[in-house]
């Protein structure tokens, strides 16, 4: 199935390199382009896209708002964020988008990102960044953390754990110490699919990377990671019979 795509950038080199990348993929159909995001909103209006690839930074309404503008349109494409910014990957997740694309963009992330959007028009999903429902969450494979007011992108499995600091959140990763201004109920629901596990009210840890379970005073747990400190995170008594069960113990 073709997907109907059109770009927007307010800068003709931009918008002939995605053009470019996007004609390798005999599964696209280019159907249009545009410099502001007005023009982009009349185009929208006017024929069925599918996907919007979109540019962030642009002079008069921002890519951000346009999203915010589609919300009024009768068909409502998926938005694939196309930036060489990584700042504003937060305000992007907060209003779903499809995925998120730092420039220079690859072949290999660019399918990737199309096929997402794909499998979900083939199931009958929304699937798009005005859509409802908490499905378009679900379709982002890395997650956006802050570190020094600079906004990084991890993937689910360079996380070991993540703890709750009340209005915040720590995430312990492969490359650091982030912080998160996503809740971990939000962070529970966002990787279900993955093996992470919520260990206690204040930690969700990835399976993938638990070194060992220690044993306790009173039939509690402590799990230990297999980051570099060998950190240790604990197990509530409620989680820990659920613990052992995926863990098979």
């Amino acid at each position: 199935m073709k997907v109907k795509v059109i770009v927007v950038d307010d800068e003709a080199p931009a918008r002939s390199e995605m053009r470019y990348l996007l004609e390798k993929i005999k599964e696209v159909e280019i159907l249009g382009e545009a410099g502001t995001a007005d023009e982009a909103l009349k185009l929208i209006d006017a024929l069925d896209y599918d996907i919007v690839f979109l540019d962030i930074d642009m002079p008069g309404m921002n890519g951000i708002e346009m999203v915010e503008q589609m919300k009024t349109l009768s068909h409502k494409p998926a938005v694939i964020f196309t930036t060489a910014y990584g700042q504003f990957a937060v305000k992007a997740f907060e209003v779903n988008a499809a995925d998120y694309l730092l420039k220079p963009i690859s072949e290999e992330r660019l399918m990737n990102a199309i096929t997402k959007v794909q499998s979900n028009l083939k199931n009958g999903k929304k699937g798009r960044a005005t859509g409802t429902g908490e499905e378009p969450k679900k379709l982002l494979d890395r997650i956006p953390v802050t570190k020094q007011s600079k906004t990084f992108l991890l993937y689910p499995e360079e996380i070991f754990f993540i703890e709750s600091h009340g209005e915040f959140a720590v995430v312990n990763s492969v490359k650091g110490k982030f912080m998160s201004s996503i809740r971990l109920k939000e962070f529970e629901q966002r990787l279900s699919s993955k093996s992470f596990f919520r260990a206690h009210r204040s930690y969700i840890v990835n399976l993938d990377h638990v070194r060992e379970m220690i044993s306790l005073y009173g039939g509690l747990y402590m799990i230990k990671m297999d980051d570099k400190p060998g950190s240790e995170v604990p197990v509530s008594r409620r989680q820990t019979r659920k613990l052992k069960s995926l863990l098979g113990l």
